[in-house]
């Protein structure tokens, strides 16, 4: 495992990383799920324009989402700084794709 991790918390602190990574996993599979059939989800069907630019940025998103959540449990700085530094990159970019990939700008279809 790469650096110290905080082992110990509360009941509420458990129950908030379980919550997050179940969202992450979640987004992650609506993804792939994009990516591999080529249409967006039904109930984003209307503003997605470009389904594969939009998979491809819920995967980055939920990969920065789910480093950026682990690093907060990390102790070692330089670990934290790393997995920061590289999450949040991948977040923004990932919203930046899911713009990218909608309709913006043009009303309903």
């Amino acid at each position: 495992m790469i650096g110290t991790t905080n082992c110990g918390g509360s009941m509420l602190h458990i129950t908030s990383l379980i919550a997050v990574y179940v969202v992450v996993v979640l987004y992650a599979l609506a993804g792939v799920l994009v990516l591999t059939t080529g249409r967006a989800l039904p109930w984003r069907r209307r503003d997605v324009l470009r389904p594969r630019w939009w998979g491809c940025g819920a995967l980055l998103f939920a990969a920065g989402m789910g480093l950026c959540r682990y690093a907060s449990d990390v102790r070692d700085r330089t670990v934290l700084d790393i997995l920061f530094g590289v999450g949040l990159p991948l977040m923004l970019g990932g919203g930046v794709l899911q713009v990218l990939g909608q309709r913006v700008g043009r009303g309903p279809a």
